[in-house]
C-alpha cells in the first residue's frame, strides 16, 4: 500500500481563504471611510491575492485527491458474488 496524503485540507485553507476575504473587504470598507487595520500594512488587493492563492492550492489538492481515490477504486478487484 503506498502512503497517501491526509484527506481533508478544506477547514484549514479554507478558512484561512475566507479569513484573508473578509479581512480585505473589511479593509477597502475601512479605507472608504478613511480608516485602515493598524496591523494590516499591505493592500487590500494584496491581501485578496493571498486568499485567492490559497483557494487555488486548495482545489489543486482537492482535484489531486479525488483522482487518487478514483484510480484506487479502479485498481480495486471488483468483490460482487454471482457477477462476472
Amino acid at each position: 500500500m503506498s502512503a497517501r496524503s491526509p484527506q481533508f485540507h478544506a477547514p484549514i485553507f479554507l478558512g484561512s481563504a475566507f479569513f484573508l476575504m473578509g479581512l480585505a473587504i473589511l479593509e477597502k470598507l475601512l479605507n472608504l471611510f478613511g480608516w485602515t487595520i493598524p496591523l494590516l500594512h499591505v493592500y487590500p488587493r494584496q491581501v485578496i491575492d493571498w486568499a485567492v492563492a490559497l483557494l487555488m492550492f486548495e482545489i489543486a489538492l482537492s482535484i489531486r485527491q479525488i483522482i487518487e481515490l478514483r484510480l484506487e477504486a479502479r485498481d480495486e478487484p471488483e468483490t460482487r458474488t454471482g457477477m462476472r
